[in-house]
């Protein structure tokens, strides 16, 4: 198709007109059905892509002096679309000009008018291509006299679809449905997906954003077939050839509800007062096999989910919950890093072996936070010694980390628990110094594996040095807001330390370092090593989670086959062609998967806060926009003020000091700024917490 592409290419370079499709094949002298389904592929795929414009009168070149625009649509939770164009323009779409359009699609824009200096206004005139299509609507009556109402009350469009389909619907069904490009008169062709379930259902909600997200939520029968004829024990003959640790103190730490281990510890101090650590992985490659259908699938879901309290898990459960979790009292084959650590935080000595252990106990990060502050917990006793030395190499990790200018941006997770009183409460998911110990134990690991092995094939984990322009519009904003931030020449780790450590002390730190983080280039995974700008190592990867990451386990099955690998042209070719795909198919995945956590947070969170409506509440502004102030509670659940909903005042944006500005009582509004505001009202089904603001208003200027 290439070749097709490119004649297509140069004629309408030199052909401004409209073509039919009969015409082209004449023109360009193909010939044969064979060659008239490439040109249709070509054609479809580069109206796709706005290089060529179809309508009524055929084909021609985009064309983009004429009133029309193309690019990728993205739609926030207000509703309102944004158009980002190949050179660089950003077209605003209201809600009532989105036309049927949805989150990610290609779209033509038309009528396009200049409001602003820094943007367009237009309207979406056509969808080239569907990100996904998949929207869900709720069943109003049952069967062929039913109608459709989007659930989504955002995520309008009118569809038309077959009446057969309706025969088996009833009243509160929630369904997905794929919708097309093809529309007449802005109504589009649709096609029932699938019956998800019914609006009253308990966990509908979670279905439903990993239903419109297309996450598989079963396993299908010949996979959990597959999974069930795995050994359910380590044998005789899988030890052969292994090191046998068996009898050493190695343990797992993980969180309180966790149920796939797939990396243990254990370490001792040698005579000469260096630490002897070995991390222990999973050895899930020994059980899964390329040409299985369960590497299939991990293919396909390249990661587990964590949405909620939930897992959506890579593996199906009798795998990543019993043979290759490292559990407690019973062997398991994995693999060691095991590596000599001197008072320096250096590597002066490590080794890389197959081997089988036997987990003695399995440690939660809250219980070894409390044995490290003095506390007894008789179970975990016999391993004091063991937690201690791992506390003190911690130490030497850290400020060895912190020397090489390493970056944290200290940003939280959020925990979403019910109290004894069946409540919902949200807060920070810090795991304290036992998270933070895992965390370089593992770090040191993964990057003592990526140096050994680079020489060969290798799926990385990148970070690239931020865009210096970005990084100083977004400190200019910052400071512009009333935010101190250090003056700094240039945008490097050890500057960006600074900052980070001039608010480490602030009770906004957080809010300052996420807007840090939008300026920052997105970590991700590449077959070309280009280091890791935010840990400052050169070398970078992940191996030690193979149960709930494709990368991981592709990782080690690499190091599995490493003696036996072809190293012809041919075969180097086509597993850097297979190694570069899954990497972005992982990247384009992991995406999802953060925004399907955002999303189930924020619809849970605003569940609960529809209990609360007409209650106050502090917060802290993260951000502002024209019309709206982003706010943020003090336990997390994100909330907006729509200005244009308040009534004691008008507003207005103020670029030159990124502030809202009341034009009567001329209160000002910035990032950091705390506020006291109500509850006004709560939408799950578009994940939103509206406030308003009370008379107290402002409670804290950052100055």
């Amino acid at each position: 198709m290439e070749e097709v592409v490119e004649l297509l290419e140069e004629f309408f370079s030199k052909n401004s007109k409209s073509y039919s499709k009969s015409e082209i094949k004449k023109q360009l002298k193909l010939k044969g059905e064979t060659k008239e389904k490439i040109l249709n592929a070509a054609l479809n795929v580069m109206v796709e892509e706005g290089i060529l414009f179809y309508d009524n009168k055929g084909y021609k070149i985009f064309p983009k002096q004429a009133g029309y625009a193309f690019g990728e649509l993205q739609i926030n939770k207000s509703g309102t679309g944004f158009v980002h164009t190949k050179d660089g323009h950003t077209i605003l779409i209201e809600n009532c000009d989105l036309n049927g359009s949805l989150n990610g699609d290609k779209v033509i824009v038309s009528n396009i008018y200049s409001k602003r200096k820094d943007y367009y206004h237009g309207e979406i005139y056509k969808v080239t291509k569907r990100k996904t299509g998949n929207v869900i609507f709720e069943v109003i009556g049952n069967g062929r006299r039913a109608s459709l109402v989007p659930y989504n009350n955002l995520e309008f469009v009118n569809v038309s679809i077959n009446p057969h389909e309706f025969d088996n619907l009833i009243d509160g069904n929630l369904i997905l449905v794929k919708v097309s490009c093809d529309s007449e008169d802005k109504v589009y062709k649709g096609t029932i997906d699938k019956i998800i379930g019914h609006k009253d259902d308990p966990n509908i909600d979670i279905k439903l954003i990993l239903e419109k997200h297309n996450v598989s939520t079963e396993f299908s029968k010949d996979i959990l077939m597959e999974a069930e004829s795995l050994p359910k024990c380590v044998t005789d003959s899988d030890i052969v050839n292994r090191v046998d640790l068996r009898n050493e103190n190695i343990f797992t730490i993980d969180c309180d509800n966790t149920k796939d281990r797939d990396d243990s510890v254990g370490i001792q101090k040698l005579d000469n007062g260096n630490y002897l650590l070995k991390v222990n992985i999973a050895h899930v490659s020994h059980y899964i096999k390329r040409d299985s259908l369960l590497f299939e699938e991990a293919l396909n879901r390249c990661m587990s989910h964590y949405p909620g309290n939930t897992c959506i898990p890579m593996l199906p459960h009798l795998i990543s919950n019993g043979i290759c979790s490292l559990n407690p009292n019973v062997d398991r084959l994995t693999r060691t890093i095991e590596m000599e650590i001197d008072c320096t935080g250096t590597i002066v000595n490590y080794d890389i072996y197959n081997s089988v252990i036997n987990s003695k106990i399995a440690m939660s990060y809250s219980n070894v936070n409390k044995v490290l502050d003095g506390e007894i917990i008789n179970d975990y006793e016999p391993y004091r010694k063991e937690l201690q030395l791992l506390k003190e190499l911690n130490y030497i990790l850290e400020r060895a980390r912190n020397e090489r200018n390493y970056i944290n941006f200290n940003t939280s997770e959020i925990q979403i628990i019910k109290n004894s009183d069946g409540e919902t409460i949200f807060r920070p998911n810090n795991q304290g110094l036992a998270g933070q110990i895992i965390e370089n134990c593992m770090m040191i690991a993964n990057n003592t594996v990526y140096n050994h092995y680079s020489w060969n094939f290798l799926q990385y984990r990148v970070h690239e040095a931020p865009d210096e322009e970005k990084v100083k519009s977004v400190i200019s904003i910052l400071r512009s807001s009333g935010i101190p931030i250090p003056k700094i020449s240039n945008i490097t780790s050890r500057n960006l330390k600074i900052i980070m450590n001039s608010i480490k002390d602030s009770e906004i730190s957080e809010i300052i370092s996420e807007y840090l983080l939008k300026s920052m280039k997105r970590a991700r995974y590449d077959i070309v090593n280009l280091g890791h700008f935010a840990l400052q190592y050169d070398t970078y990867g992940h191996i030690t989670s193979p149960i709930r990451r494709i990368i991981d386990l592709i990782t080690n099955m690499t190091i599995d086959n490493i003696d036996n690998f072809d190293y012809s042209d041919e075969s180097i070719k086509s597993f850097e062609k297979f190694l570069n795909e899954v990497c972005e198919r992982t990247n384009e995945i992991e995406r999802k998967s953060k925004l399907i956590e955002e999303e189930t947070i924020d619809m849970i969170a605003a569940e609960e806060m529809k209990k609360h409506i007409g209650e106050e509440f502090e917060v802290y502004i993260t951000d502002i926009s024209n019309n709206s102030i982003m706010v943020r509670t003090k336990n997390l659940i994100r909330g907006k003020i729509k200005l244009d909903s308040e009534e004691d005042d008008k507003y207005y944006y103020d670029p030159n000091r990124n502030a809202i500005i009341g034009r009567s009582s001329q209160n000002k509004y910035q990032i950091g700024n705390k506020l006291l505001v109500r509850v006004k009202d709560a939408s799950k089904e578009t994940r939103t917490v509206y406030f308003e603001l009370t008379k107290q208003k402002t409670l804290k200027k950052i100055s």
